[in-house]
């Protein structure tokens, strides 16, 4: 009796159920349905999404994360050029076959080369879903280097887990990038801001880089710092809820708000907000 009581419990629990959907050169997408019991939570997400792989890969190119600590604290690119376009491809398949219910996850590693004979893995991880013309994204780690087991092996990946901090880093505020929590952000993907390659350029030899960020898109050094350190429920909110903090978000960029005003306006956005309540 008591394993069928453990049993009946275990099948009422709320479980990730993953399916693959894109798996080229260390680059993998799924699409993911979260189960209470036998039942499918409800999401709402404006899936099936066709956003074009470029338009993606310029997208993510705005995202900036800060890692390190202390005097080693340094400004890097949430994905890293060598492998942003295959990332977009990987979202962009996924998105494409994602239910209403289903979220998106994407795990790229990036293999970099020491001394010529070693080598180090890099892992970058997000889960990702639309709700009208605003792309979510949350990451799980952010060009985080894989430590190795005995044998020097790799160990399992870890897959993202929205709400859970995995990893320490931070994202940063930029133009077109509406944070959402410390590792969460959302962007208005019909942006024209990403109708080119703004942030990426692509070698002679084919290899992709970043390109210099001007001083004065980083913004002031204490402007855009104050994340919320709880991430909000973001999947949750109304896409007008959304696009109005994007909006603030803009206007705290380009100065028109003091940091006074743009806290005091969020709160009344979020407040507003079914979802916050």
């Amino acid at each position: 009796m008591l394993g069928l009581a453990l049993l009946a419990a275990g099948c009422l629990g709320t479980r990730q159920v993953s399916t693959p959907v894109y798996d080229r050169n260390e680059i993998r997408s799924y699409v993911r349905v979260t189960k209470q019991g036998s039942e499918v939570v409800p999401r709402g997400f404006s899936h099936p999404a066709v956003i074009a792989a470029v338009r993606l890969a310029h997208a993510l190119s705005f995202i900036d994360v800060e890692v390190g600590e202390g005097k080693d604290r340094h400004r890097i690119g949430a994905v890293h050029p060598a492998v942003i376009y295959d990332v977009a491809d990987a979202l962009e398949a996924a998105l494409a076959e994602a239910s209403p219910d289903q979220e998106v996850v994407v795990m790229a590693v990036r293999r970099q080369k020491r001394l010529g004979i070693f080598h180090a893995d890099f892992l970058t991880s997000f889960i990702a879903y639309v709700k009208g013309d605003l792309l979510t994204v949350h990451f799980g780690h952010a060009d985080w280097e894989v430590p190795k087991i005995e044998g020097g092996r790799r160990g399992d990946l870890p897959m993202p887990k929205e709400g859970k901090v995995q990893a320490k880093f931070r994202v940063l505020p930029g133009p077109a990038v509406t944070l959402l929590g410390p590792q969460t952000v959302a962007l208005d993907w019909k942006s024209t801001r990403f109708d080119q390659p703004a942030r990426i350029q692509v070698g002679p030899g084919g290899e992709v880089r970043r390109r210099t960020i001007l001083m004065e898109e980083e913004g002031a050094p204490d402007r855009g710092q104050t994340a919320p350190e709880a991430t909000l429920p973001v999947d949750r909110l109304e896409p007008d809820t959304l696009r109005a903090l994007a909006d603030l978000e803009e206007q705290r960029r380009r100065g028109e708000l003091t940091e006074g005003e743009y806290q005091v306006r969020r709160r009344e956005l979020l407040a507003s907000d079914p979802a916050t309540h």
